[in-house]
C-alpha cells in the first residue's frame, strides 16, 4: 500500500488541504493512502517542520513519499527538490530543511526543473509537489525529474555549548502541551553530569529545576519539572499546565545546566 504523508503551515479550514487530497486520490494508484502529519506548523517556520519529520519518518514503510509544503514557494535560489534517503522520498523546497532532517548524506537529490506552470504557480504544493508525487507512485523514475544536486542549502543544527560545569542549550520545539523541548541530549547530560547535583535554569534564573523525573506524574498539579522524552531529549514540563505559555518563552531561548 502506498503511503504519502503531508506536513504543512496551512490552516485545517482553508481549501488546500481538500485539493491537494483530490488531485493525489485523482492520479494515484487507487490504494494509495494520504496521511496528515501535521497542518499546525507556524507559517514559514521549516525548522518547526523539520523537527516533526525528523522524528517520524523512520516509523514509516519504505518507499513512503513525504510532501514537505511549509515556505515552498519557488526561486532560483530556493528551487523544489526531490529527496532520497534511507529509502524513503521527500519532496519539497531546497531551503536548508533537508540538512536539519539529515546527518546523513542522500542517495541522491533532484532539482525538479523548471517550468512555466511551476515560475507561475501560486500553489506549489498542488502544481509541483503533488504532481511529482503522482508521477512517481506511478512508476516515474526520480532521474527523470530534473537534473542531480548536491544539498546547496546546508543548515548546522545549533548544538549545545558544554564544559565540565555547565551545559548551555537551547529551546528547539514547543509542542501542542506548551511543554518545551531542548537540544540537550540524555547522552550528554549524563557524561557532563558525572553524579553530581544540578540546577537547570530556563529564562534566566527566574525558574529552576534541580531534579529529573521520570514522568509527569512525579510532581504535584501546577508544579514544574525536567524529564528526558521519548527522542532523549530534555523536556521543561508543568504537570497540566503550559508552562511556554506562562513563562513567555520562544524557539532558541537558552536552557542552562549547572553542575555542582
Amino acid at each position: 500500500m502506498p503511503i504519502i504523508t503531508l506536513t504543512t503551515d496551512w490552516n485545517n479550514d482553508d481549501f488546500y488541504i481538500g485539493a491537494i487530497k483530490g488531485l493525489l486520490y485523482s492520479k494515484c494508484p487507487s490504494d494509495v493512502n494520504i496521511v496528515d502529519i501535521t497542518h499546525k506548523i507556524e507559517s514559514f517556520k521549516y525548522t518547526q517542520a523539520a523537527f516533526i519529520l525528523k522524528n517520524v519518518f523512520s516509523v514509516y514503510p519504505k518507499g513512503t513519499i513525504h510532501i514537505i509544503g511549509v515556505n515552498s514557494d519557488y526561486s532560483k535560489d530556493h528551487p523544489h527538490v526531490c529527496l532520497k534517503i534511507k529509502d524513503q522520498i521527500f519532496l519539497g523546497t531546497s531551503n536548508g530543511i533537508f540538512s536539519l532532517m539529515f546527518e546523513d548524506e542522500p542517495d541522491i537529490i533532484v532539482e525538479i526543473k523548471e517550468t512555466e506552470i511551476i515560475k507561475r504557480s501560486t500553489f506549489p504544493e498542488l502544481t509541483v509537489l503533488a504532481e511529482t508525487a503522482a508521477f512517481l507512485l506511478n512508476g516515474g523514475d526520480i532521474k527523470q525529474l530534473g537534473n542531480e544536486v548536491s544539498d546547496k542549502h546546508r543548515y548546522i543544527s545549533l548544538m549545545p555549548a558544554f564544559d565540565e560545569k555547565d551545559i548551555v542549550g537551547s529551546v528547539i520545539y514547543i509542542d501542542s502541551y506548551k511543554n518545551i523541548i531542548t537540544n540537550i541530549s540524555k547522552e550528554l547530560f549524563d557524561k557532563i553530569r558525572n553524579n553530581r547535583k544540578f540546577k537547570i535554569s530556563v529564562k534566566s534564573d527566574i525558574y529552576t529545576i534541580d531534579k529529573i523525573s521520570n514522568n509527569y506524574s512525579e510532581v504535584e498539579q501546577g508544579d514544574i519539572l525536567a524529564v528526558f522524552n521519548s527522542l532523549g531529549l530534555l523536556e521543561i514540563a508543568q504537570r497540566n499546565g503550559q508552562i511556554a505559555q506562562i513563562i513567555d518563552i520562544n524557539i532558541n531561548a537558552p536552557v542552562i545546566v549547572k553542575f555542582i
